[in-house]
């Protein structure tokens, strides 16, 4: 059965990346395979950039009701493949665009588990039981244990042997901006908040647009990890907002160039 779901989830990323901007280009591109999901499919990481410090860019962490973050991650990708010359010689663009394909093949926020990808992670917040987007309180939302999900794993492990100088992830739908923890990833946070005209909300700026509490989430765990993130969360379901966000992009690679 597992072969089967294997070459099933094969032959659904091949289905998709055909129908996507530049699909059959980025198929033939430079990636890696860091696992796959829970039906099968590969999670793939396309590379641009030949730098040895890399940036990560992910979306579709989501799935399906956010698939907006995917188009978005896709054509960002297009773009810089069409313009390689603004990837700063320093720097390597690593896109993961749908880090949740079951999500996006079944049009769910969640892994076929049952388990919130945004909820897996092992920060110092972790609770099995956890709070949904709608702010529902949902048993076994973040998982058995932090890092019970393969998905989660395969992430994990790319950005702990990585070490990736910035990490970018895309969500919707908020309007706004988290991250930036210390001097430098705040003043990154800041330029790409500036550049792409998302605020940034912060204690001091009256606290989280939330209404409930998001525990187990890779902005903290990063955070922990030292590795400097955000969360940007596009303002609609459907708009994917390319060109401020390409200007928030632009932005931190300008920043990450001087360093």
């Amino acid at each position: 059965m597992m072969r089967i779901m294997t070459i099933l989830g094969a032959m659904v990323l091949a289905a998709a990346l055909t129908f996507l901007p530049g699909g059959s280009t980025r198929a033939q591109s430079d990636h890696t395979i860091i696992g796959t999901s829970q039906l099968g499919i590969p999670l793939v990481i396309y590379h641009l950039g030949s730098g040895d410090r890399s940036v990560f860019i992910m979306s579709g962490q989501h799935g399906g009701p956010e698939r907006n973050t995917v188009a978005l991650g896709n054509q960002l990708w297009d773009y810089f493949a069409s313009h390689p010359e603004e990837i700063p010689p320093n720097l390597r663009l690593d896109f993961m665009s749908e880090a949740n394909p079951d999500g996006l093949v079944r049009g769910s926020r969640l892994y076929v588990s049952g388990v919130d990808p945004n909820r897996n992670w092992g920060g110092f917040d972790w609770q099995s039981d956890a709070w949904d987007s709608n702010a529902v309180f949902r048993t076994g939302l973040g998982g058995a244990e932090p890092f019970s999900e393969p998905e989660t794993q395969a992430i994990r492990d790319y950005l702990m042997a990585t070490q990736p100088a910035l990490t970018i992830n895309y969500h919707s739908r908020g309007g706004f901006l988290f991250g930036g923890r210390g001097d430098r990833s705040n003043r990154i946070a800041d330029a790409y908040a500036s550049a792409s005209r998302y605020p940034r909300p912060s204690p001091s700026t009256g606290g989280s647009p939330l209404s409930y509490r998001a525990t187990g989430s890779m902005n903290v765990w990063m955070g922990e990890q030292g590795l400097a993130g955000m969360l940007i969360e596009l303002t609609t379901f459907d708009d994917p907002e390319f060109s401020r966000n390409l200007a928030g992009v632009r932005s931190a690679l300008q920043i990450l160039a001087g360093e």
